[in-house]
């Protein structure tokens, strides 16, 4: 999970997969209409990421002839292979690249060190206990 600084001066919450670079992903779904279909990225995800470079994964969701995609800063069209016209549904996984840091590449890292504060102190050893006094004698009766 990240708490990451949006734009609009909020926090955004991501879940993120593990990987070797700072990236994020969206997923999404879709419909060609003549073979072509127009996808945007949603503006609180491409606030977040460049718009360079991402990559698009698509799942398709119907018999066309293929897909292919044509990218550019704000989304990408997707696009059926040999001119088709199908009006097949598919899926899509964009990967792209966090703004607002540079996270080289498996970089690597120290392990911190625990901060005193937050330690909690050990509890200190108990006293043992004193000695219990003797019960007093039950009174004896007397003789009258």
């Amino acid at each position: 999970m990240a708490a990451v600084p949006h734009p609009d001066g909020t926090l955004r919450r991501l879940y993120c997969q593990e990987s070797p670079e700072p990236f994020f992903e969206d997923f999404g779904e879709a419909k060609l209409v003549n073979g072509r279909a127009e996808v945007k990225l949603e503006a609180d995800f491409a606030a977040l990421v460049r718009g360079d470079g991402y990559q698009v994964f698509l799942t398709e969701y119907g018999d066309s002839g293929g897909l292919f995609v044509a990218r550019g800063q704000a989304g990408f069209e997707v696009r059926e292979k040999k001119g088709g016209t199908s009006g097949s549904a598919f899926g899509y996984r964009v990967v792209a690249r966090r703004k607002d840091i540079p996270g080289p590449r498996l970089e690597k890292v120290e392990r911190p060190q625990p901060i005193k504060e937050l330690l909690k102190p050990p509890e200190p050893p108990k006293p043992p206990e004193p000695p219990k006094a003797p019960e007093p004698a039950a009174p004896r009766p007397s003789a009258s």
